[in-house]
């Protein structure tokens, strides 16, 4: 410790609003504690433990958690006090308090906060008013999660065998550069500025918690070998990139198993760079399989910076979602909103849906455009006639056999996890009782679980012993799932048949078994049999009679209704290209009309590199369609 310590005694000043004259009986409480540093994880409190001493934060942060809660309730930083409730109120530790990066507190103990509170009789009545205001502020606790915390610091660094690609890294600056104050670290950059320091000496880690206050987002580019400043890279991220060449050994490296041990798999982003943008991606699950715990991956095609610039907007928690609802040749509807958004100049990060929902969206994470995407529903649905094969009715209505190869023609053996856009598909799990939120896997299988009808056609059955069924039972709108998956806006999609079906049917003139066998054998008295919805529209009707009561739909979300015709029944694939042309063309109209009214959730979700200022262009591009 130095003989004064003036940093410590004004952050204290600060944080109880003391004058400067009350600095110089600070700085001596200052002198006479210890500095404590904190690594990346390490827990300062713990909550129920005695409280016999409490800290000021003079460099780092901190976050909070509490044992009722899940994830963090708080986060501390630079100025501020920890644990001074437990201690002045002689209760114990409240909470746990954890390093979120490298950090440096100063240590007040009992005797002496006494001794300085001697000396400074305003000491003591300043703490109870700095109490009482912090009480005050206070809210109550919410009644949804707590919103993660925002990315301030990133760490790339090398995963399995690969190098770190200077090409990825000019990408990421350029990205950054276009709508932050972005700062890049490497270790040439420290030792120029600290020659002869240790890398992860308290000067360096104070300089670099400082940084972090003054610049808008750091990125610690970390060595390619494991040495001491990975560790500070890593310790230091918020969030940490693993930068893997494809055509490299995916066995972990020391660096990754660094940041595997102190950051949690929201906090891990695996990246997979590809020289060229190929239709087909390959060799994703070995990388997968030896990082179990990492929450995301992305595959970054070096062409062009598009791939990285999808990226960004998912660490700076702005990617943008597309969420499809089920309803069976309905969601067909959706290939028209889609289309339509795009040409206004929307671009899409992740894609989820429910049922047909799913169906529509695997298509287009697949790379397929919205006709091509109609042309496969026809040749499944129309050409396959792949829902129209009853089968004896003891696993299920149709046999699933004929959509089973419609779907494998149609996807192929792709698997979700090696598509260039992020994908999810919802089922329901009947073993659990809870949605089922499919990320990997083959693709065609996570469309036919999505959409399997209990009754109508058998459950899905994972490896692991799993029955699903179709996502609508559980949610038919899956926002909610898409916005654990990532944080920024949304189109959600709602589809309905616009309005409320009657059906003019006497309930005696239903007839019993033997009068029923007679009239379907009898062609003449067939006719005359009453117009009773059939097993599979009322099967389909009492699925999406389950709805939820409202719709998390938050303030940059987009929720669109394209009206159908009530004359579409949920099983008639026959008119699916009228769904996409009618949704199509009343969706440009329903985008030009928002940009008229300068919605600011609309605005925000174009893209303004690809979309004129003025909205001509929306109705130019419908007059050119060939739609």
């Amino acid at each position: 410790m130095s003989s004064a310590d003036p940093l410590a005694a004004s952050l204290l000043s600060a944080t109880l609003m003391l004058d400067r004259a009350s600095l110089a009986t600070l700085e001596a409480l200052a002198v006479n504690s210890d500095r404590r540093v904190l690594r990346r994880g390490e827990v300062l409190v713990r909550e129920g433990e005695r409280s016999d001493r409490f800290f000021i934060v003079l460099s780092g942060r901190f976050t909070v958690h509490k044992e009722a809660s899940e994830g963090l309730v708080a986060e501390i930083g630079q100025g501020e006090l920890v644990g001074e409730v437990g201690f002045f109120a002689g209760l114990p530790r409240m909470a746990t308090v954890i390093a979120a990066r490298d950090s440096i507190v100063l240590v007040i103990r009992g005797d002496q906060f006494e001794k300085a509170a001697a000396a400074l009789p305003s000491l003591q009545q300043a703490v109870m008013t700095f109490l009482a205001r912090r009480f005050a502020m206070q809210s109550p606790a919410p009644s949804h999660p707590k919103e993660a915390a925002k990315i301030r610091t990133l760490a790339i660094i090398p995963a399995g065998g690969s190098r770190l690609s200077p090409v990825f890294i000019q990408y990421l600056r350029d990205a950054l550069g276009a709508g932050t104050r972005a700062q890049f670290l490497a270790r040439p950059d420290i030792e120029a500025r600290f020659a002869g320091v240790p890398i992860d000496d308290q000067l360096v880690l104070n300089w670099l918690n400082q940084l972090e206050a003054e610049a808008e987002f750091i990125v610690y580019v970390a060595d390619e070998e494991f040495n001491g400043w990975t560790r500070v890279c890593v310790r230091q991220a918020d969030c940490v990139l693993l930068l893997a060449n494809v055509s490299c050994s995916p066995q972990l490296n020391p660096s990754e198993e660094l940041a595997l041990s102190i950051h949690t798999p929201a906090t891990l982003r695996l990246v997979l760079i590809h020289n060229k943008r190929s239709a087909v991606v390959s060799g994703t699950p070995a990388w997968l399989k030896a990082r179990p715990y990492v929450g995301h991956h992305h595959h970054v095609a070096l062409e062009d910076g598009s791939d990285v610039q999808r990226l960004v907007r998912f660490i700076s928690g702005k990617a943008r979602g597309f969420v499809a609802a089920g309803g069976g040749s309905l969601g067909c509807a959706h290939l028209g909103v889609y289309k339509a958004f795009v040409e206004a100049g929307a671009c899409f990060d992740y894609l989820g849906g429910t049922s047909s929902g799913a169906a529509m969206m695997a298509g287009f994470a697949k790379g397929l455009d919205a006709e091509e995407i109609d042309l496969a529903t026809h040749n499944i649905f129309i050409t396959n006639r792949a829902l129209r094969r009853p089968t004896l009715p003891h696993f299920a209505l149709l046999d699933h056999k004929a959509l089973d190869r419609a779907l494998q023609a149609e996807y192929g053996d792709v698997l979700i996890e090696d598509l260039w856009l992020p994908l999810f598909a919802l089922s329901t799990n009947l073993n659990s009782r809870r949605p089922y939120v499919q990320r990997h896997g083959k693709l065609w299988q996570a469309v036919r679980a999505s959409g399997s009808l209990p009754g109508v056609l058998p459950p899905f059955f994972t490896a692991d012993g799993d029955m699903l069924v179709d996502g609508g039972i559980m949610n038919n709108l899956p926002l909610e799932q898409m916005k654990e998956l990532k944080q920024g806006p949304n189109v959600v999609v709602s589809l309905g048949s616009g309005g409320t079906p009657k059906y003019q049917i006497d309930y005696d003139s239903i007839p019993g078994a033997s009068e029923l066998a007679v009239g379907m054998l009898n062609p003449f008295r067939r006719a005359s049999l009453p117009k009773v919805p059939s097993m599979i529209q009322v099967i389909t009707a009492s699925m999406l009679a389950h709805r939820p009561q409202e719709i998390a739909i938050g303030e940059e979300d987009i929720l669109v209704c394209p009206p159908v015709s009530s004359t579409i029944s949920f099983m008639d694939w026959s008119r699916h290209s009228e769904l996409f042309s009618e949704a199509y063309g009343w969706t440009i109209g329903w985008i030009e009309e928002r940009l008229r009214l300068n919605d600011p959730a609309l605005e925000a979700l174009l893209d303004a590199s690809t979309r004129p200022g003025s909205t001509e262009v929306v109705a130019e591009r419908m007059d050119h369609s060939p739609i």
